[in-house]
């Protein structure tokens, strides 16, 4: 298929509108979709699951829509319970009153960024990695354990074999 099936295939069939996904899971080697347009009602859509990274972004869109309008939204609320990712929409114009969409978790972890990158905990940036000094360090002049003289920049002693730290 080409992108533009993928669209139509994520559209309601009568009027074309963009409805939001309120269940998906995986059976066997299909992804079934549960979607509801705004305007005429449920449908359930089956796409192969080797189809699975051609779609992830019609799924994320419509992940993120409104059950009552189709207006994109934002996630208010999001736990895990088992297999399932249970989100809950925050629509500009109905709020936060809406149902919560169950997702099947592993997909839903595969959805693209945007809003979902805001759905992991901040973690703190690792500090990048220091190099290791290659000038000699005053502290290290000799060896603790014999005296012998050392440059500074070894971690055993070239003597009697002790560490150096």
């Amino acid at each position: 298929m080409v992108q533009s099936d993928y669209s139509q295939m994520f559209s309601c069939p009568r009027c074309g509108a963009r409805g939001a996904i309120i269940n998906l899971k995986a059976a066997g080697s299909y992804i079934i979709i549960k979607q509801k347009c705004p305007t005429h009602g449920g449908r359930t859509i089956k796409i192969p699951l080797v189809q699975k990274d051609l779609v992830l972004p019609y799924i994320r869109d419509g992940v993120f829509r409104c059950f009552k309008c189709g207006q994109e939204a934002t996630l208010d609320h999001m736990k895990v319970s088992g297999y399932w990712t249970l989100v809950r929409m925050l629509c500009p114009t109905h709020g936060n009153k809406l149902p919560f969409a169950k997702i099947w978790g592993t997909i839903y972890s595969e959805l693209p960024k945007g809003e979902v990158a805001a759905l992991k905990p901040a973690q703190p940036e690792p500090e990048p990695i220091q190099p290791i000094s290659q000038e000699p360090s005053e502290e290290k002049k000799f060896c603790p354990n014999c005296g012998a003289s050392m440059k500074g920049i070894e971690r055993y002693c070239g003597e009697c074999g002790a560490e150096i730290e």
